[in-house]
């Protein structure tokens, strides 16, 4: 067998750094410091005889060499794992599932059916924007943002319908277009879906009211209890709090036109070993998650989960 030319724990973590996009958060998911990582890489580099990543300040990002390599990479260690499984004890490997912050919240009943179905581990990864085809290595991944769309063999999860929402009693204040420059308004910077958008597809000329910006959907929730404004959300986030009367749909946006797009999608592993299981996940998260052509999620049948 001819030997490879670099050693393969450096490829592993080569294969971490280009899928976070990050020296940093690759030393966390492998328990070294930010030092090793860099030093491994840069070896690595000084081996091929190439540049793999493009320093820039405190970021980095992959270069054309380190794109081409990191996806045949992440093969290689796909069907290593797919190896290694095969001939492990019978102890199954914990269900793997990714997904995004702002879906977390809707996979908490998933999770507590999943251990009341003999599901005795499970590993919950919530990343922003998984790297490249690295959610693949998952049992079940779910893709949310304008991104998501331009994978292939993914599924949908209906659409993401964006309108104002609001806690009832800041709603019963909204009942026509001028009400909004007197409330402020919840900006999720993260969202693929602005503010901006909204008022140009309704012909609204921009008021001077109060915005408060955020980066994740849950401290736009949080801030939407409190009743300190008005948010332009994907309904199938909110519909828990819909469902529960903490929150409403504006009255005034009845009469304005929502924001449609299809932006959720479903992964579901290929590995013969692992996919009848993750198809079983993958029924609880449509049960919970699939949205209607009105953007709100349609509950589903319970999937039935065996060892």
């Amino acid at each position: 067998m001819i030997r490879l030319p670099v050693p393969l724990s450096s490829l592993e973590v080569f294969a971490e750094a280009g899928r976070l996009q990050s020296f940093r958060q690759a030393a966390i998911a492998l328990s070294l410091t930010t030092s090793a990582v860099s030093q491994s890489i840069r070896k690595l580099e000084d081996r091929l005889g190439c540049r793999l990543f493009e320093r820039l300040g405190n970021r980095v990002l992959l270069s054309e060499e380190g794109g081409r390599l990191l996806r045949e990479v992440e093969i290689g260690i796909e069907h290593m794992r797919v190896g290694l499984e095969s001939v492990r004890p019978s102890h199954p490997a914990p269900i793997s599932i990714i997904s995004p912050p702002a879906i977390l919240g809707l996979l908490t009943p998933v999770i507590h059916e999943l251990l009341s179905l003999e599901a005795s581990e499970i590993r919950l990864i919530s990343e922003e924007v998984p790297g490249s085809s690295s959610f693949r290595n998952f049992d079940v991944a779910i893709l949310y943002g304008k991104h998501a769309p331009q994978h292939a063999d993914l599924e949908s999860l209906g659409v993401d319908v964006y309108t104002p929402v609001s806690r009832p009693d800041v709603a019963a204040r909204l009942t026509h277009v001028k009400d909004f420059s007197t409330i402020p308004l919840l900006v999720n910077d993260a969202a693929p879906v602005s503010w901006d958008n909204w008022l140009t597809l309704n012909r609204i000329v921009a008021t001077s009211t109060k915005r408060l910006h955020f980066n994740r959907t849950a401290h736009v929730v949080a801030s939407l209890l409190d009743g300190s404004g008005v948010a332009l959300e994907s309904l199938r986030l909110v519909s828990p709090y819909i469902e529960r009367g903490e929150l409403a749909i504006c009255p005034v946006a009845d009469g304005l036109r929502a924001i449609s797009r299809e932006l959720t999608f479903l992964y579901v592993t290929q590995n013969p070993l692992r996919r009848d299981q993750a198809q079983r996940v993958a029924e609880l998260i449509r049960a919970r998650c699939m949205t209607s052509k009105d953007g709100l999620i349609v509950p589903g049948p319970a999937a039935q989960m065996t060892s």
